[in-house]
């Protein structure tokens, strides 16, 4: 059941990106925007981590299906952004930033470890109402009797 729950928040928060058709940039930016002042680590409860990329140097990783945090990279993390898998390493759960590193694990991937510099906490409330405030403000409403043109 947790599982489910934690498929279907992140599903949720993938898809308000897409429908916002917001640029990697303004995405990598609007989660900046809403992370808190950095951590030293966080722990890891999942066996099998959720994460998002956002940017070859930035990346969203839950580890649990209200809590999340944003993981970033002092370099480029070459090949992030087409990855299908990672791994992250550490220690009796504990992910730290300084210590710790994101590996691609892809068949294809350099398998290069990118250390990880800055870990904050994300407020995933927030994201989401301003993911809704991006859609509402693309929405136009049509005057009553206006119909749209036709080709």
């Amino acid at each position: 059941m947790k599982r489910l729950l934690s498929a279907l928040c992140i599903a949720i928060l993938a898809s308000a990106c897409a429908s916002t058709g917001m640029s990697r940039n303004e995405r990598v930016e609007l989660y900046r925007a809403n992370a808190g002042e950095p951590v030293g680590s966080f722990k890891n409860w999942n066996r099998s981590l959720q994460w998002r990329v956002l940017s070859n140097d930035a990346l969203v990783v839950w580890s649990r299906p209200s809590e999340a945090f944003l993981l970033e990279f002092r370099n480029s993390c070459p090949g992030l952004i087409s990855a299908r898998e990672i791994t992250i390493s550490n220690s009796g759960q504990l992910v730290a930033a300084g210590f710790d590193s994101v590996r691609i694990t892809s068949p294809l991937a350099n398998r290069t470890a990118c250390r990880i510099t800055t870990i904050r906490p994300l407020n995933l409330q927030a994201i989401s109402d301003a993911k809704r405030d991006i859609r509402e403000a693309q929405y136009v409403e049509r005057e009553p009797g206006v119909t749209a043109e036709q080709p």
